[in-house]
């Protein structure tokens, strides 16, 4: 019997958590100290612990100071096989994705191929959530991205490569969802990326007449398909939130991120078109800005008068191409994680 505990929905239950044969912590960066944390209380009661999510992935030695077992990378077939082979005493060097110690030695499998079908996944089951609170429902449709933005881990953990569930698949999750009042977060790195399918699962949800509050993340070049747009609005779209990364066109080449100011200014003016709320995201801090880039975005961002807006410190997570360069060149400063908050 498996129980979820999530800290930001309410406080674990300790007791019951001392009980359990294993425990498994999910990790990124800027929560792996006290995911360490955990991982120590729990090991002085004997308990054995795996720890999985990118952090973990990218930096595998680290974790296994701490867990006895890392999973890396897409985690749903590993934990399985992990689980399977300890309770019938066979080998672990099989499973594949899978770091673990072997008298005093790390031993790293070879990596996991990316699940191909993620309609194997079972539909998630909330209750299993200790306190779940039911707000803010997490929906995924596909896993990757197809672009590659310098500071983004996406693609080592999810790959360039588009995948995602059927339409089928993703209206029975809709109609599994609970009934109560709740506001849906598409959690799909980019939920347009293939607008084609984007359009096929709104118009899915119009023609099974599933009415909710949904929001997601995509890029501004939604902006130039209007019938995309309108499904959007139709479907009960409250929020998109959206990387706009910097007003420096110097910056958003060196980020990688395929997109100039005009595709910023079009979008906002689209959406706002459509009566769907705007959550703008910047980064600063690249090579290329400066004090006055930043006075400058202020400027712009209060002129473009969006609904929220998030202003970001170019943060070099472990498993990004910042990370690696900065590295390289001998720019880290540290790597105490807890100041890798961004």
């Amino acid at each position: 019997n498996s129980k979820v505990y999530i800290e930001d929905i309410s406080v674990p239950d300790w007791k019951q958590l001392e009980d359990a044969d294993m425990i498994c912590i999910s990790n990124i960066t800027p929560t792996v100290l006290r995911a360490f944390q955990l991982a120590e209380k729990f090991k002085t009661l004997g308990i054995p612990i795996a720890m999985g999510g990118p952090h973990s992935t990218f930096l595998p030695d680290e974790s296994l100071a701490y867990a006895d077992y890392v999973i890396r990378g897409e985690g749903e077939e590993t934990i399985v096989e992990l689980l399977e082979n300890l309770e019938n005493g066979r080998p672990l060097n099989t499973i594949k994705g899978l770091s673990f110690k072997d008298g005093g030695n790390a031993v790293h499998n070879a990596d996991r191929e990316l699940v191909k079908n993620l309609n194997d996944a079972p539909i998630p089951d909330f209750d299993l959530v200790y306190n779940w609170n039911k707000r803010v429902v997490p929906l995924a449709t596909s896993r990757g991205c197809p672009f590659a933005c310098r500071f983004c881990s996406v693609i080592q953990m999810f790959g360039r490569k588009y995948r995602h569930k059927t339409i089928d698949r993703i209206i029975e999750e809709m109609k599994a969802l609970p009934p109560q009042k709740h506001h849906v977060f598409i959690i799909d790195d980019n939920f347009a990326a293939n607008k084609k399918r984007t359009k096929e699962l709104l118009r899915a949800m119009i023609a099974n007449n599933i009415k909710m509050q949904w929001s997601a993340q995509v890029r501004t070049d939604i902006a130039r398909d209007t019938e995309l747009i309108e499904l959007m609005a139709k479907t009960g779209c409250f929020a998109v939130y959206i990387g706009f990364e910097s007003i420096n066109p110097k910056t958003l080449e060196l980020y990688n991120k395929g997109q100039g100011l005009a595709d910023i200014d079009n979008c906002i003016r689209v959406l706002k078109k459509y009566s769907i709320n705007i959550h703008g995201m910047f980064v600063f801090g690249s090579d290329v800005d400066d004090i006055q880039t930043i006075r400058n975005t202020q400027k712009y961002a209060s002129k473009l008068e969006l609904e929220s807006i998030q202003f970001m410190v170019l943060t070099p997570l472990p498993g990004t191409p910042v990370f690696n360069e900065l590295k390289e060149q001998g720019r880290l400063l540290h790597t105490d994680w807890s100041k890798y908050d961004a």
